[in-house]
């Protein structure tokens, strides 16, 4: 066997380990009695056997390993059969004898504890009255509705106690409240298509439906209940953008170079921090690897950039103190007037018209129609929508009508790729793309871009960085931050790599992640179909169901309480089309997979 070349300590189960290989330096290994992760560091002052004219180790502990290293085999550690003699094994039960004291002595003081509560007398007033508390139960049968506050036109109402709570910041695990009503007023329907007159016929009536649908918030959101951690952040340092752009280049050439590898060049020569568009370059077909090719001459470092995306179809917008490489001006503020043909969704009725365009008025971009404080309009003309506004909403216009006849069954229109119009969300497509094993070792702080870029290159999933809202933020991908796994989901690991420092990832396209700011994804709303076909299969109402999800999952963000996002009721095809953030698009999708309880 092998001599061990040194040995050190298991921090887990405190049993010594041998090292027998060099090799395994920096590394991370199984200990093979208890099966935890140990970091390999030699002990301080071992010095590696040389071979006459071999090159020594390095054995500073500081410096990071090889990342390929931790995927090396067959590396492995072994017990030491001389450090875990009898004296060594003495140590280990003495170690685990103190443990079980510990535990002992703490199950004794618990029990006391509970022993000593449920010996307390009731309070009087609960001796005394039958009346229910002032606050929601979380498995109350009995349902008290209240009057619901006025709607947005064509919005889905929550009970006025869920926005009660909302504006009050609290986490209510159902939508009911326990005070008196205070008018019999029933709460309006979900607006259902335009070309449905009549309810679904899997629609039952509210009196049918279960109290309380959803389990109690802490079984779902035990995220929001974990113990706040200290964010690490490190503002960009300031810099004059126009005067970076304006200096000067003698010669550039680019051969066949990535997208995000020329934006991360120029960013790097002019000290600007450059974000790319993720949701421009998905809507405009752009992929961040696309080749760019470019050869210039005495120019400078601002037109070798306008050059470069404008190969692509992009260009350059000044956005705070960076740069922002997104569709092209016209595209996104120049209006232009477009009749859609919908009569396969909203058919000859006038009435059926004017509720498809007030949908998409609600749905699709809310900020840009006249009214709402932009400048777009829709209208019916004849049976069509007559509708003027900029390339980006008309392009999530056409995408909306194409989902909405996917989903009712009919024909596409569209010429364009049919994936576009998929049902599937954005995280059920790329489902496959996050479960993918990566290893990693970045035991030592290291910048965030460089751990990025080493995942996306191992994982060969596009990630992109939102500089923009991370300056916002008063932070940058320059902040260090440390990563060790060992195939580990690559959404897990970007999850234990972003919440210390304040950020999230948002999915942009099947194999395409923006690493952003909590903030940021909370603002951007997207639309999903959620077909609830075995709800209505169980007796549930669509309006119950939406009712409760706004009042359990970000009760302040709906239209009927002032914000944005908002639900709608297709009939046709058993459908909640759902307008939400990410992170709110996850929760109700978890939601709705829980069996309703009855």
């Amino acid at each position: 066997m092998e001599k061990a070349i040194f040995s050190i300590t298991c921090t887990t189960c405190r049993a010594r380990l041998a090292v027998r290989s060099e090799a395994a330096i920096g590394t991370i290994l199984e200990c093979p009695k208890c099966e935890s992760m140990v970091h390999i560091v030699p002990p301080e002052g071992w010095r590696p056997a040389q071979s006459p004219g071999q090159e020594p180790l390095p054995t500073d502990s500081t410096a990071p390993p090889s990342l390929d290293r931790v995927s090396e085999t067959p590396l492995t550690l072994e017990l030491d059969p001389a450090a875990n003699s009898l004296l060594g094994r003495l140590f280990q039960h003495l170690w685990i004898l103190g443990g079980s004291a510990f535990v002992a002595v703490a199950v004794v003081v618990w029990g006391l504890w509970s022993l000593l509560a449920t010996s307390q007398p009731p309070p009087e007033s609960a001796a005394l009255t039958s009346e229910r508390p002032a606050t929601a139960v979380a498995g109350d049968n009995t349902e008290q509705p209240s009057s619901p506050p006025e709607p947005r036109s064509g919005g889905v109402q929550s009970p006025d106690n869920a926005a009660d709570d909302a504006a009050a910041g609290e986490n209510t695990s159902g939508p009911y409240s326990t005070e008196p009503p205070t008018s019999t007023t029933e709460p309006p329907s979900i607006p259902s298509s335009p070309s449905a007159t009549e309810p679904s016929a899997k629609s039952a009536p509210a009196a049918a439906d279960p109290p309380f649908l959803f389990p109690p918030a802490a079984e779902n959101d035990a995220e929001e209940d974990s113990p706040p951690i200290e964010i690490r952040k490190l503002p960009p340092a300031p810099v004059d953008v126009a005067a970076r752009l304006a200096d000067p280049l003698a010669e550039i050439e680019l051969n066949d170079v990535p997208l995000i590898g020329v934006m991360d060049l120029l960013s790097s020569m002019s000290t600007v921090p450059i974000t790319l568009d993720a949701d421009a370059l998905a809507q405009l077909g752009v992929a961040p690897r696309d080749r760019i090719t470019l050869r210039l001459d005495s120019t400078t470092i601002g037109d070798a950039l306008r050059t470069a995306v404008a190969e692509r179809g992009l260009s350059v917008a000044i956005d705070g103190g960076g740069l922002i490489v997104t569709a092209p001006a016209d595209y996104r503020e120049t209006p232009r007037k477009i009749h859609y043909t919908v009569s396969d969704l909203a058919g000859e009725d006038q009435a059926a018209l004017e509720k498809l365009a007030t949908m998409i008025r609600n749905l699709v971009a809310p900020r840009t129609w006249r009214g709402n404080g932009g400048e777009g309009s829709i209208e019916p003309e004849g049976n069509a929508l007559l509708v003027v506004q900029t390339g980006d909403v008309h392009r999530r216009i056409l995408i909306f009508c194409e989902k909405l006849r996917n989903a009712r069954g009919l024909p596409l229109r569209s010429r364009e790729d049919p994936r576009l119009f998929t049902l599937a969300t954005r995280a059920d497509r790329a489902r496959k793309t996050l479960d993918r094993p990566v290893t990693v070792n970045f035991h030592e702080p290291a910048p965030l871009a460089r751990i990025l870029a080493y995942l996306s290159q191992a994982t060969g999933v596009d990630v992109l960085v939102d500089r923009a809202s991370l300056a916002l933020a008063d932070t940058s991908d320059q902040v260090e931050a440390t990563l060790t796994a060992r195939k580990q989901r690559l959404g897990e690991a970007l999850t234990a790599l972003l919440r210390p420092l304040g950020l999230t990832y948002r999915i942009v396209g099947d194999e395409l992640i923006q690493v952003t700011t909590e903030e940021a994804a909370e603002e951007r709303l997207e639309l999903e179909f959620l077909p609830i076909g075995p709800w209505l299969d169980r007796g549930v109402s669509a309006e119950r169901l939406a009712e409760q999800l706004k009042a359990r999952v970000a009760p302040v963000s709906w239209s009927d309480v002032g914000g944005e996002a908002d639900i709608y009721f297709d009939a046709p095809s058993d459908c909640l089309i759902v307008l939400q953030s990410q992170p709110a698009q996850a929760a109700i999708q978890r939601l709705l997979a829980t069996p309703a309880k009855r």
